[in-house]
């Protein structure tokens, strides 16, 4: 017998439904958590390749910049606008995410605004606040320096000089101790050299804008929030610097006021030859006196010489001739007065006292009056002579025994502001130098050693000698920035440093991320550059 069926309600299917809308539910969830979790993750991996590349970066800039055969060669030692060695530097094979990193710069142009370039800072092409008041303990030096940078005043140079200098006296419209401990947040003068530039920040009439400029994030042109792209004084003060009393080729320079005399002459001939060689030791043995004239006109006939004179002395009345000794004469009479005095030599103190001078033989005893006086006229009286051998003179040779040298500004990198605050030197000279700069090779010892200043026509070599406490023609110390990035429109970091070389063992006095100045992008790396 069929029984009739009893209709089911439908109340386990809609639990049915239910049950599966929340399991769905839940998956959704936890897939797009695990998808946000893959962004992060990537985003995370991103960030830390980008800030990884912009550290090697900087490790690569310091490997480049100290090894003197790479700075030479392939940098020609140029490393302030090389896009070749700094533009875009991929560090693994990812296609075009792979990480990469360039070194950027922010100079001025021509046309007196700011670019950017390829390239590093050289902290020695400016004006070191240690230095000078280390050259000189008053302040003067340095206040003087100061005056000469734009927007600065009287005001604010002497409680520089006041925040640097030794004492607490306070200089006319300076600051000392006194005023900085009546603030609601007292502090002392820091009375000694700077670690950073940033400590300026604490000196009575400093602010951000006249430190920095209006360029919040550094990066030569004018976005976001910004008024202008100016720079401040942190384009012409340093307070890093070193510089190492060694020639071109990184060895001890050759000290020209030891005693032994012997070793010097041997070690002079391999530097700057025989010629050069036996005048600098005779110049430490007799007294050079000042050059009658700058041009000498030797006229041989029958074995003998003879030499006219011009611009003054020659053979007047009553004057014995005047007969250019030769080296060997030179060096005879220099063992001659060895042997009778047992001198070590007289102390040269600039070596353009080289220049422009002649010495007189001695006439030995009982010498008939009609024989001539010898004289050895410096090989840098010639011209010719003077541009090849000043040089390596400049380079080889030195003055000052020590090593570790207060460091000097880079003619070869300052800018005008900088230089116009060089003690002794007028705005003439300064432009004078500037013309003349751009035709120098940074590879030829004549820029390095700064003797393209005299051998150009610059700077005569009197003005040198005034300059030559201030001025130096290479680097050991460069700020560089690293920017390190993968695909366009990703994440950016950006590192600075500043770098000493040390003799090819590089060391960092300052690292610092400024990935924060990145907002807006400060350097637009890939393809977002165009």
């Amino acid at each position: 017998m069929t029984r009739n069926a009893q209709p089911r309600e439908g109340y386990v299917i809609f639990a049915v439904l239910i049950v599966v809308v929340v399991l769905s539910l839940v998956a959704y969830r936890f897939a797009d958590s695990m998808v946000g979790e893959y962004r992060a993750g990537v985003r995370a991996a991103e960030d830390a390749q980008v800030k990884a590349a912009a550290v090697s970066g900087l490790h690569y800039a310091a490997a480049v910049l100290s090894d003197r055969e790479t700075f030479y060669g392939d940098l020609e030692g140029n490393p302030f606008d090389n896009a070749d060695r700094f533009e875009e530097v991929t560090l693994t094979e990812q296609g075009a995410r792979a990480p990469k990193f360039s070194i950027r710069a922010v100079v001025p142009d021509a046309a007196g605004t700011y670019e950017q370039r390829f390239g590093v800072v050289d902290e020695g092409g400016k004006l070191n606040i240690n230095s000078l008041i280390a050259l000189d303990s008053t302040g003067e030096q340095l206040y003087a320096a100061l005056m000469k940078l734009p927007n600065m005043t009287e005001d604010v140079a002497n409680a520089i000089v006041d925040w640097v200098d030794t004492d607490d006296t306070e200089r006319a419209n300076g600051a000392e101790s006194a005023f900085y401990q009546s603030l609601p947040n007292p502090y002392r003068t820091k009375n000694g050299p700077l670690n950073s530039l940033d400590e300026l920040l604490f000196v009575r009439g400093v602010t951000p804008e006249l430190l920095y400029g209006g360029d919040r994030n550094r990066n030569g042109i004018v976005d976001g929030d910004e008024t202008d792209n100016t720079r401040g004084w942190s384009d012409y003060l340093t307070v890093y610097g070193r510089e190492i009393n060694v020639d071109m080729s990184g060895t001890v320079r050759i000290y020209l006021n030891g005693d032994d005399l012997e070793t010097l002459f041997k070690q002079l001939q391999q530097a700057v030859g025989d010629e050069l060689a036996a005048y600098i030791v005779a110049s430490k043995v007799f007294s050079p006196t000042r050059a009658q004239t700058t041009t000498a006109t030797l006229n041989v006939s029958g074995g003998s010489m003879t030499i006219t004179m011009s611009g003054g002395g020659g053979n007047q009345q009553g004057q014995r001739p005047k007969v250019p000794a030769t080296t060997e004469q030179l060096l005879t009479a220099v063992q001659a007065q060895i042997a009778a005095t047992g001198t070590s030599g007289k102390r040269i103190r600039s070596l353009m006292d080289l220049t422009n001078t002649q010495i007189a033989l001695p006439r030995p005893p009982g010498t008939p009056n009609d024989v001539p006086d010898y004289v050895a006229y410096s090989p840098l009286l010639d011209p010719t002579k003077l541009n090849q051998m000043l040089p390596a003179l400049l380079d080889k040779t030195t003055t000052r025994q020590a090593v570790e040298m207060v460091p000097r500004i880079n003619v070869n990198s300052a800018p005008r502001e900088v230089l116009l605050a060089v003690p002794n030197l007028t705005e003439t000279e300064v432009d004078a130098l500037l013309t003349a700069r751009p035709n120098q090779v940074f590879t030829e010892v004549g820029t390095v050693s700064t003797a393209w200043l005299v051998t150009s026509g610059a700077l005569t070599t009197q003005k040198f000698k005034q300059v030559e406490r201030y001025l130096t023609g290479s680097s050991m110390v460069y700020r560089v920035q690293s920017i390190g990035y993968t695909r366009p429109n990703g994440p950016v970091a950006r590192m600075e440093a500043v770098i000493d070389t040390n003799q090819g063992a590089p060391r960092f006095l300052m690292v610092r991320d400024l990935s924060e100045l990145e907002n807006p992008r400060g350097f637009r790396p890939g393809a977002t550059d165009n």
